[in-house]
């Protein structure tokens, strides 16, 4: 029965997750096509003769002369089959674009992430631990300050922090402000070089800690909140009442129950880690999923920034019904219907 219930649940989840893609595809390629400007006119020079000759064949390549409802199918059919096109602007097709770009962006993503967790975690169990002490005004009022911060802000005040000529501070340690590895040193071909996995870590230590300070905040809070709610029921009094350890109480009565709410967490603030990696990655010229989104909005370049779109979508529902299904193992105070 309790199977039944599950499975019957796990497909309300997949259905309601594939309306929610399908709405998302729908608004964006009508959100996109109605958007003022000629992509053509960037795509060739400004030469009369040859704009002439060369439109025609554009417009039909990329089926612009089509009802906007025939593009409309075109759309949906490629986006099913993988099949996004080329891009307007640059000499490659729009999935080794997206791919090349979303690879770095994880990378930064997932670094920041994994730190924000495992600190923002700590931090915030031991703030509940020590409530109402020292460390528990200090780290909260500096995660509230952290928290209200716009991230573009943040990353700006990094760049100049760490910017040793404008101080005249030889001494300070100098870090990369911009790209993802130096190109003049290395080349463009990437390869498994232990100088090169250095440089590029050392390129992703100022938007990724940036990407962290704006997470950790919220990851610790919750934390804490969560674990003081859990500190007060009758279990943790009965297992202090058998003579456990204040670390034993918090480590296996508290810290477990207390870790639901971050799992829902983890999968709200993905949408809010993907929105910062774009702020990020423009400010520090990164070559993610942010910076080639400005790029094709920039040039009016279409079909990479529908698909960009629709990948930042996708990712987001499918984490929050990932969740879901974590939160039925992990917490059994919720009940399948």
């Amino acid at each position: 029965m309790a199977s039944s219930s599950f499975r019957r649940m796990i497909l309300k989840r997949c259905i309601f997750a594939l309306l929610t893609i399908f709405g998302i595809i729908t608004v964006n390629f009508f959100l996109i096509n109605l958007m003022p400007g000629d992509p053509i006119h960037n795509m060739i020079p400004r030469d009369p003769k040859f704009n002439k000759e060369v439109r025609e064949i554009l417009i039909e390549k990329f089926h612009l002369d089509a009802p906007i409802w025939e593009r409309y199918v075109i759309y949906l059919k490629n986006t099913v089959t993988l099949d996004w096109g080329d891009s307007y602007m640059q000499d490659s097709s729009v999935i080794d674009i997206i791919s090349v770009a979303m690879s770095w962006t994880l990378m930064l993503v997932g670094l920041s992430t994994v730190i924000t967790l495992l600190l923002g975690m700590v931090v915030g169990a031991y703030a509940a631990y020590r409530r109402g002490g020292a460390f528990d005004l200090v780290s909260t009022g500096s995660l509230l300050f952290f928290y209200g911060m716009p991230i573009f802000w943040f990353a700006i005040m990094l760049q100049i922090l760490f910017t040793s000529y404008p101080l005249e501070m030889d001494w300070w340690p100098q870090l990369p402000l911009s790209g993802y590895y130096d190109v003049l040193k290395y080349g463009n071909d990437l390869r498994l070089d232990p100088g090169m996995i250095l440089n590029i870590l050392e390129h992703m230590i100022l938007p990724g800690t940036t990407l962290a300070i704006g997470s950790l905040a919220g990851v610790s809070l919750v934390m804490r909140s969560s674990l003081i709610d859990v500190m007060t029921e009758d279990y943790i009094m009965t297992a202090k009442a058998k003579g456990l350890t204040d670390y034993q109480v918090l480590r296996y009565h508290a810290f477990p129950n207390g870790l639901p709410p971050m799992v829902a967490l983890i999968a709200m603030s993905l949408a809010f880690v993907i929105g910062g990696a774009y702020q990020v990655e423009v400010i520090f010229s990164y070559r993610g999923i942010g910076y080639e989104t400005l790029t094709a909005i920039y040039s009016l370049d279409f079909p990479v920034l529908q698909f960009i779109i629709v990948v930042g979508g996708v990712l987001v529902v499918v984490a929050n019904l990932l969740s879901d299904i974590v939160l039925i193992f992990i917490d059994p105070r919720i009940k399948i219907a």
